[in-house]
């Protein structure tokens, strides 16, 4: 007897494995961007800003985005896009939220007491208020946040519409099919996208330390050695068709380059 759940996890488990065995590249790039979270922490968890005040509140919210980061390359790896932007959206929120709070500490008080004040919370953190003067290219950061608002989390008509396929059927019917899983170009994009972002963030994350605590710090894997790397591979993509275009661009933060 076929069981569908059962089904549903097996092909997860193969679709990772081979994942895992044909971009193994992307695999290791993914581990090297990870590797750049320690040298993150370690600047708030050492270091004192020009006044000697210590700021050790950045941490829980970079070990937040890691973990996010963690659990939607997983997913991705798995051919499900539309699960792993919503699994990395906190991470991107915890991120803009350090820079809300390095512009001012009182915005730290509100969000703490978002249930007791949800207007002042709303004026501060939601839409372009997320922007901040602090992390470098926060705009750029909360659009992406905001595309996958309208992307992922609501069944809106371009969700129901992305992954249906609806056709003839057999003599008198219509085939009705809902994918769970996406193919192999599309992956490909939204995961070096995903990379991209992911180095987007944590070398903003790079420059507001490095402003705060007065430091010169770097990240053992720099934004600019991925798109030296991938370069070649995210122009063909970005020239291959407009939907992997705008994966890279809208949800990866990547500036395509100059005709």
């Amino acid at each position: 007897m076929k069981v569908p759940f059962l089904e549903y996890r097996a092909a997860l488990a193969y679709n990772r494995g081979v994942f895992f065995i044909e971009h193994s590249d992307l695999v290791k790039t993914f581990i090297a961007t990870d590797a750049n979270f320690p040298a993150l922490v370690e600047l708030p968890r050492t270091r004192r800003d020009s006044e000697g005040n210590s700021h050790v509140s950045p941490v829980p919210l970079l070990l937040l985005l890691r973990r996010q980061a963690h659990t939607a390359f997983d997913v991705l790896s798995a051919d499900q896009s539309h699960q792993a932007w919503l699994l990395l959206r906190p991470g991107l929120e915890a991120a803009l939220i350090l820079g809300k709070r390095v512009d001012d500490p009182e915005n730290a008080t509100i969000w703490q007491n978002r249930e007791k004040n949800r207007a002042a919370y709303r004026k501060v953190y939601t839409g372009k208020a997320l922007q901040s003067a602090s992390l470098p290219g926060s705009d750029r950061i909360q659009m992406v946040l905001s595309r996958i608002n309208d992307r992922f989390v609501h069944a809106n008509i371009d969700y129901y519409h992305r992954h249906l396929d609806v056709g003839p059927g057999t003599p008198g019917h219509v085939s009705v099919l809902l994918n769970y899983f996406e193919d192999d170009p599309l992956q490909l994009a939204n995961v070096l996208a995903f990379l991209h972002l992911l180095l987007v963030v944590q070398d903003a994350l790079l420059g507001l330390f490095n402003k705060l605590f007065a430091t010169q710090a770097s990240l053992p894997s720099p934004l600019k050695l991925f798109e030296d790397t991938f370069g070649e591979r995210l122009g063909e993509l970005t020239r291959e068709k407009s939907e992997y275009s705008t994966v890279l661009t809208e949800l990866g933060a990547y500036s395509l380059p100059d005709a």
